[in-house]
């Protein structure tokens, strides 16, 4: 009986535990975006979050891991939802589809927490300034280009895809939607939905996938 009583303390500790740690994730996010990247102390977070400054270290170490935290979530919610647009296609052609479909809509679903995931990306760029790419930079992206190598090869495997070298072309497919946030946010005019449409155009006739003739 006690033994079960400990546990559900425990469980229940940690539930708290998680829930504080989100809820600070999205304060930081709240923070970031309204005052900066760099303004965005640990204060003024703390201030977002209703509680003092020296509340948050019992949660994270320091600044850099609350933002390395906020980093994480941040590439992971858009992770899980450009996957979950995959997933709900059936051929490898509506997948690749779906991922740059999917990819475009991302930005459009919560667009404070695009614009916070490029400035915390410009800032670490700017503050680790010659610095090589670390082990968990790697991980993200071969998680990635995983997933769009999986298309193609099974497109390919399928006689959706014609030949092609399908590392260089997941590299390429990968490298181009990446810096479509960067160029929405430069030319804030653009058609996103007109630039999806032709990019998933000129991806299928780089991958070889020929188009049904239109009748005479």
């Amino acid at each position: 009986m006690g033994s079960n009583n400990q546990s559900d303390s425990q469980n229940r500790r940690t539930f708290i535990d998680e829930a504080r740690r989100a809820q600070l994730i999205q304060c930081a996010i709240d923070a970031i975006d309204e005052v900066g990247y760099k303004r965005a102390t640990l204060a003024e977070i703390a201030g977002h979050a209703g509680i003092t400054k020296g509340a948050i270290f019992y949660h994270f170490a320091n600044r850099d891991e609350l933002m390395n935290a906020v980093f994480m979530h941040l590439v992971n919610a858009g992770g899980e939802f450009i996957l979950a647009g995959v997933a709900a296609a059936e051929t490898p052609r509506d997948q690749l589809r779906a991922y740059v479909q999917s990819f475009i809509a991302a930005l459009k679903v919560d667009p404070k927490a695009i614009r916070v995931l490029f400035v915390i990306m410009r800032n670490l760029a700017d503050e680790n300034h010659g610095r090589e790419w670390s082990p968990e930079d790697y991980a993200l992206q071969e998680t990635a280009i995983a997933s769009l190598e999986d298309i193609l090869r099974r497109g390919q495997e399928a006689g959706e895809f014609g030949e092609f070298d399908v590392r260089s072309m997941a590299l390429m497919i990968r490298g181009t939607t990446e810096m479509i946030p960067p160029f929405i946010e430069a030319y804030p005019g653009l058609d996103t939905e007109a630039y999806g449409r032709d990019l998933v155009l000129f991806f299928e006739r780089a991958c070889g996938v020929k188009r049904p003739r239109k009748p005479q």
